[in-house]
């Protein structure tokens, strides 16, 4: 797949910023000029080194999924979708700076509290795990603040 075709890359060899506002409104497998925003090298190489795991990758980047508009919150970028024979137990989310420089990405096989939720990644690393669905909507960031441009939660 796309995203672990670059999971060595770094962003600086897609130029030093990208302005990904054009996907604003877009589904992510839906073109903004030459390319979608999963397809976007900069967007492609920011969630492979979010995220170590190639099938996590996969997952996001299968076309199957069912997937909402990419909102824009403050400086961020919320990308989201899920699989819809698991009635939305398996879903995942990306959020991200507008360059691309910051990411994090959410990833959930379904919640069963303190056993297992949505697990988030940053710079290859699990870095805590909440007991709900992964953010689709606006409202769904409200107890993360600014993250991943600002400080993790909790």
């Amino acid at each position: 797949m796309i995203l672990s075709l670059l999971a060595g890359a770094s962003l600086g060899a897609f130029g030093a910023v990208a302005n990904l506002d054009a996907y604003v409104g877009k589904h992510p497998h839906e073109k903004a000029g030459p390319t979608t925003f999963l397809a976007n090298p900069v967007v492609n190489a920011a969630i492979a080194k979010a995220v170590p795991d190639a099938d996590i990758r996969s997952f996001i980047a299968d076309r199957d999924m069912t997937t909402v508009p990419i909102r824009r919150v403050d400086d961020r970028l919320l990308a989201s979708g899920w699989d819809q024979r698991s009635g939305g137990d398996v879903n995942w989310a990306v959020l991200m700076s507008l360059d691309g420089t910051k990411t994090a990405v959410c990833y959930s096989t379904g919640v069963e509290p303190d056993v297992r939720g949505a697990d988030w990644y940053v710079d290859g690393t699990k870095v805590f795990t909440l007991y709900t669905r992964c953010p689709s909507r606006i409202e769904d960031l409200k107890g993360l603040g600014t993250f991943p441009i600002g400080a993790i939660p909790g």
